[in-house]
């Protein structure tokens, strides 16, 4: 409290306490306001509203004086691991109240503040017949998702999301404001592209844009016994589809109670209509609802946003990066994987019927083929942290998230989305071992070390740093501490560590 009370004297307008008395609509927004429950349970101390990078910088400098206190950062809430955008008893920097989308004069780039909600920055921008390179999911946060480097409906154009950064600005762990771009502390400006929250506080991004007229998409929803078919065209569509301006990605939701199981495929092109048999395999079986149409990008995300991300539990997301085989291997892969799953929910369900708790398992299959790891090297030469070279062919970013109620339940719900996950991991290791994945050129080899987790869908105890490999790895080290040479983001902050 001794620091809430010299930052609102340092910075007045922009901090309010918990202890103030009144209801305020900002303060119970910044700390009730996330996609998982369990981040909504830390009560901070007091919550603080910058609009700018000089706001950011005199709260750190205020901090800088209470070395004891902890603090957070939150762009959107949507990160599921507890404490990474909430703190209990410290200092939460919410940066709701600066998520202003402006358009350059050429119209070639866009300065959008880190708690802009995409589908909000993309509807600034679509006025103008402009876009960014994404989330896919409409209320995701600017900032969380571009740290993490991020995943667009456009990557197989345009890049991931931190490909398309063109400039930081930062507050530093000593309080003071730089510019990283190509050209202004490169080693920053390299490592923030997927390297997370333990560099500095990120206040503003230049983006680059990008034409773009309505676009075709939305969810088609079935039931799970089509999930053969399913995932045949989800395999299809990784292996065979040439098309740049379309992509997809599919989920399985299993609940213990109540509604039935289904399944849910997300359908997207740039366009308004995607030529003819494109997604036929996809909307050629029986659904139980179709909301594909053409309509604004922004729409678009909106409407996934309402249908996908669902407030109101406590939730867990996992991740884990496996090849996509080509042919019977990869039609045989996708299936087994699933089966894998619905055997394992099914004797968790068995196990806690009789309980008071009720869980929620969505198994996720994002395509991530060769094509979009073109487009990425193509638009950043200089790369990102991924480390995603299209010659080792095509992935299959896989995810799990376990959605549930009570606290009661927190100690399963762990133990369900890391089986799974790891389930997954193993059981490509240990079936597939030496077969290369769908489109891989020969000669290519991943560095020592590599073994990628995508940050965005990673779970806290996943080693998501290291994972990019053990050169990167060491670069990464030896630049967090060269800018943050106090440890104010690794002893202060939670995050993915550089331990």
């Amino acid at each position: 409290m001794a620091a809430c009370s010299a930052i609102a004297a340092s910075c007045p307008g922009i901090t309010l306490t918990s202890s103030e008395g009144v209801f305020n609509a900002n303060y119970q927004y910044a700390t009730e306001h996330y996609w998982s429950n369990v981040q909504a349970e830390a009560t901070p101390a007091c919550v603080v509203f910058p609009t700018s990078a000089e706001d950011v910088s005199a709260v750190i400098r205020v901090l800088l004086q209470y070395p004891s206190v902890p603090f957070a950062v939150k762009s959107g809430g949507h990160n599921a691991n507890a404490g990474f955008s909430s703190v209990d008893g410290g200092v939460l920097i919410s940066f709701q109240n600066s998520h202003d989308t402006v358009l350059s004069s050429d119209w070639e780039t866009a300065e959008v503040g880190p708690g802009a909600r995409w589908m909000d920055a993309i509807g600034a921008l679509e006025n103008y017949g402009r876009t960014a390179v994404g989330g896919r999911l409409g209320d995701v946060g600017v900032g969380g998702l571009l740290l993490g480097c991020g995943f667009s409906f456009l990557s197989a154009q345009y890049g991931l999301p931190c490909d398309n950064i063109i400039n930081y600005e930062v507050v530093l762990a000593d309080s003071s404001i730089i510019n990283a771009n190509a050209t202004s502390h490169t080693d920053l400006f390299w490592a923030l592209k997927g390297g997370g929250d333990q560099f500095g506080i990120v206040t503003k991004y230049t983006l680059k844009t990008y034409p773009i007229g309505k676009v075709w998409g939305g969810t088609l929803t079935y039931r799970v016994s089509y999930a053969s078919q399913i995932l045949s065209a989800t395999q299809d569509f990784i292996e065979n589809n040439e098309d740049p301006r379309a992509a997809m990605f599919a989920t399985f939701e299993f609940l213990l109670k109540g509604l039935d199981e289904f399944a849910a495929v997300f359908l997207f092109y740039d366009g308004e209509s995607p030529p003819n048999g494109l997604f036929d395999d996809f909307l050629n079986i029986p659904n139980t609802s179709n909301q594909l149409q053409t309509q604004s990008y922004s729409s678009l995300l909106t409407a996934n946003a309402n249908f996908g991300s669902i407030y109101g539990y406590r939730y867990l997301l996992r991740g884990t990066s496996i090849p996509s085989l080509a042919g019977i291997d990869g039609t045989n892969l996708v299936n087994a994987n699933y089966k894998k799953f619905v055997n394992y929910v099914s004797t968790q369900k068995s196990l806690i019927s009789l309980l008071e708790l009720d869980f929620i398992w969505t198994l996720i299959y994002q395509p991530m083929p060769a094509m979009i790891k073109a487009a990425s090297a193509r638009i950043n030469p200089a790369g990102n942290l991924l480390g995603l070279s299209p010659n080792a062919g095509d992935d299959m970013w896989m995810a799990c998230t376990v959605a549930w109620q009570l606290p009661l339940g927190d100690s399963d719900a762990n133990t369900y989305v890391t089986d799974i996950i790891n389930g997954v991991s193993t059981y490509v290791r240990d079936t597939y071992s030496g077969v290369k994945a769908n489109n891989y050129v020969a000669g290519h080899f991943d560095p020592e070390g590599y073994d990628f987790i995508f940050m965005n869908d990673a779970m806290a105890d996943q080693p998501v740093l290291q994972g990019y490999g053990d050169a990167t790895y060491q670069r990464l080290k030896t630049i967090q501490g060269a800018y943050d040479r106090m440890g104010v983001f690794t002893q202060r902050t939670n995050g993915f560590k550089f331990t």
